[in-house]
């Protein structure tokens, strides 16, 4: 059974008792166990929540976000040490510039794969862009020195979201959708990380000063097409700009069932699959790709 997604809206206060979730809000209580919760998502910017409870969500490997006032994704609660930590922490900060640079290099081709079949899965690809996506990927070289990501990238949002779409447009409503998709994206690839003992600061390829989590930017790369898929079949095709419905919908992708190498897996443990690659430094990526004209 799939583990259950909580929003906390109107509660008041949040605290732990017998293994569980006590959600009050005047006077009357709901109780959730935490073992039934994979994610605690956090809008009300008045609610309260115990400290007790906190260390009860770290242990149990609860994502926990919490919004701002305007209910954007602004905090993620993670444990300072996971699994292994401090070995693969010695082994993070010894990575060389070779292995970043080669793992950068299969990232791209797995996410340009990604996107290319999904626009593919859409009908919305014409010859001259399969010829400029054929292009660019045989250009992708280690550490993406010849900054294919971004014409990748141009050509892909012009696909799905037509020729004026523009990725800074902040008053294009498209912006919000991807946005807020791309950040609770990021948070399921940085749990996953953190629990393998992994410093989400110490990136492959992000290198800002003001990036806390370089790594899992890194590593949620090939997945960002899952937004979008979302993203095109409710905007574009459905015409349906519900943002409360859309909240929702993000969070059922993780549990959504794909096709990898013929066998259907959740997208969670399609993003563990990835990580558990990288870790091993198997670049084997192609056998990760997923074509949706085989689900």
């Amino acid at each position: 059974m799939a583990k259950k997604v909580v929003e906390i809206k109107e509660t008041e206060y949040l605290f732990f008792h017998l293994n569980s979730l006590i959600v009050k809000k005047e006077n009357n209580k709901i109780v959730l166990p935490l073992s039934d919760i994979d994610t605690i998502l956090i809008s009300n910017p008045y609610c309260t929540i115990s400290v007790p409870l906190i260390n009860a969500i770290v242990s149990n490997n609860i994502n926990l976000i919490i919004c701002n006032k305007d209910f954007e994704p602004n905090v993620q609660l993670l444990s300072i040490s996971g699994y292994y930590s401090n070995k693969n922490f010695l082994s993070q900060i010894n990575w060389t510039q070779e292995f970043k640079d080669k793992t950068w290099e299969k990232i791209i081709k797995l996410k340009t794969t990604n996107y290319v079949n999904l626009i593919y899965f859409f009908g919305l690809l014409n010859k001259e862009d399969v010829e400029k996506f054929n292009f660019y990927y045989k250009k992708i070289t280690p550490g993406d020195k010849n900054s294919m990501e971004g014409h990748i990238a141009k050509l892909t949002f012009k696909n799905l979201y037509g020729s004026t779409f523009n990725r800074s447009d902040k008053e294009n409503e498209i912006n919000k959708f991807l946005n807020y998709g791309y950040t609770i994206l990021m948070t399921y690839v940085s749990r996953n990380l953190v629990k393998k003992g992994y410093d989400n600061r110490i990136g492959i390829f992000h290198k800002s000063f003001n990036n806390h989590f370089a790594l899992a930017t890194d590593l949620m790369e090939p997945f960002r097409f899952l937004i979008d898929k979302l993203v095109y079949e409710l905007l574009i095709i459905e015409k349906n700009y519900d943002f409360i419905n859309f909240k929702k919908k993000v969070f059922l992708i993780f549990e959504e069932k794909i096709l990898l190498n013929k066998s259907p897996i959740s997208v969670n443990e399609y993003i563990c699959k990835l990580i558990e690659n990288f870790i091993n430094k198997d670049f084997n990526f192609e056998s990760l790709e997923i074509d949706w004209n085989k689900k």
